[in-house]
């Protein structure tokens, strides 16, 4: 069984703040294994603390659901039941933001951004995963 390194999560953490940088944009990022426990996090200067749980959130729902936010998100719209009961779950997050963590093909984790302005969360999300892949996982 595959499971997410520390020295993965790490570059796909920086990964991703290189790229919020980029953009100018203050968030935090968490990157969870596939039980949903932190492995990697940072809340960047200027990011709101609120951010904190809400990155956590999503990334712990992307790695549960094993789909980005945004696709379940576009998915559960059209059902709103499981909308409403998925989204009264404590640690979920259906919000942009959250990218599962894939090793030959299994979900080992997922990264979840929180804190942009303007959209900018997943594409924050995504630039952490296209981090270099990963040695030994």
């Amino acid at each position: 069984m595959v499971s997410l390194s520390t020295q993965y999560a790490r570059r796909v953490l920086d990964a991703a703040l290189a790229h919020a940088e980029q953009l100018g944009v203050s968030v935090s990022i968490s990157i969870v294994d596939d039980g949903g426990h932190v492995k990697a996090f940072a809340r960047m200067d200027g990011a709101s603390f609120f951010n904190t749980g809400l990155a956590t959130n999503k990334a712990i729902t992307s790695a549960g659901l094993g789909v980005s936010t945004q696709d379940f998100m576009e998915f559960a719209a059209g059902i709103p039941p499981l909308l409403a009961g998925l989204s009264a779950q404590p640690n979920v997050a259906i919000l942009p933001g959250g990218a599962p963590i894939t090793v030959d093909g299994e979900v080992v984790g997922a990264i979840g951004v929180s804190g942009g302005k303007g959209g900018e969360d997943q594409p924050i999300a995504e630039a952490g995963l296209a981090a270099s892949a990963p040695v030994g996982a």
